[in-house]
């Protein structure tokens, strides 16, 4: 085997493990240890200097009166019809979901499912 196809096959399984291992990607730490940092009013770009890039990223309006889950919370307060991007993150024992309503640059609600529990 030369050279370049050797080069050629560890360029390959270099790009075949990051493709696979993207979807996975998750906070290291736990999200107990920086649940005091991430408020409501905070600027997205304050949350992007803590948290980095959110792993899902979406839009949504909200049609649902009723919603399971840990935005039980907060779910009445938001009218219907709102639109909310919804970014979210992965932990190590959960994930996070910020809620920003109608294309503001501050966090309106977060809303934190840990890993285990089912709504």
């Amino acid at each position: 085997m030369d050279i370049k196809s050797m080069i050629s096959q560890f360029i390959g399984i270099i790009c075949a493990v990051v493709i696979v291992s993207y979807p996975f990607k998750s906070y290291a730490k736990a999200y107990s240890e920086l649940e005091g940092k991430i408020i409501a009013g905070q600027p997205k770009q304050e949350i992007k200097d803590l948290l980095g890039e959110p792993v899902d990223k979406k839009i949504i309006v909200k049609r649902n009166k009723y919603l399971w889950g840990p935005e039980e919370e907060f779910w009445d307060e938001i009218p219907m019809e709102t639109i909310l991007e919804v970014w979210g993150y992965e932990f190590s024992d959960g994930h996070l979901n910020l809620y920003f309503i109608n294309k503001g640059d501050s966090l309106n609600y977060k809303a934190f499912a840990p890993k285990g529990v089912i709504y």
